[in-house]
């Protein structure tokens, strides 16, 4: 790639917005989660024990979603999803089981797919999902490949030092 096109992908991936994404969409992700244990009712101070952060750090976060229409809340109640934040959620989840499907189809333990798919899904496009979502139904349906790509990744790791080669 030439300098000047890999300039112009840092740029284009490292747009600054008002407020972190990745750790707004963390914050929605957790108020779903915690609403689907605990039958509807989620407050501020839930999402704070469950993501071990500050209370006022929570606060800040819950008013930027709801200036973004994605939750509903009034101080001293419990927090809603919106429709718009419900949907918000589905698509992250989608990105995440996509790509925590495909490092398990490869080889990656569940626990270790799964904090890989967390790290990966807040950064990645509906368009890069989509591509390793097909990829990852070309190596489910085509068994051989499949074999033969785990054994590629295998020997790579073997070969990079980070596992050992069983004899």
């Amino acid at each position: 790639m030439e300098t000047g096109s890999r300039i112009e992908a840092l740029m284009r991936a490292h747009k600054r917005e008002r407020g972190s994404v990745k750790l707004a969409e963390e914050y929605l992700e957790a108020v779903y989660e915690i609403l689907q244990r605990r039958s509807g009712r989620v407050r501020p101070v839930d999402v704070a024990k469950a993501l071990n952060v500050a209370p006022s750090t929570v606060k800040k976060v819950i008013t930027r979603l709801c200036e973004k229409g994605y939750l509903r809340y009034q101080p001293y109640k419990v927090l809603e999803l919106t429709e718009e934040g419900l949907a918000r959620v589905k698509e992250l989840k989608h990105r995440h089981d996509t790509v925590s499907k495909l490092f398990q189809a490869l080889g990656l333990d569940e626990l270790s797919a799964e904090v890989e798919a967390e790290r990966m899904e807040h950064s990645l496009s509906e368009t890069s999902t989509a591509v390793l979502e097909a990829l990852l139904n070309t190596l489910e349906s085509d068994l051989e490949v499949l074999r033969r790509v785990r054994s590629g990744v295998f020997e790579g790791l073997v070969s990079g030092g980070f596992l050992r080669k069983k004899d």
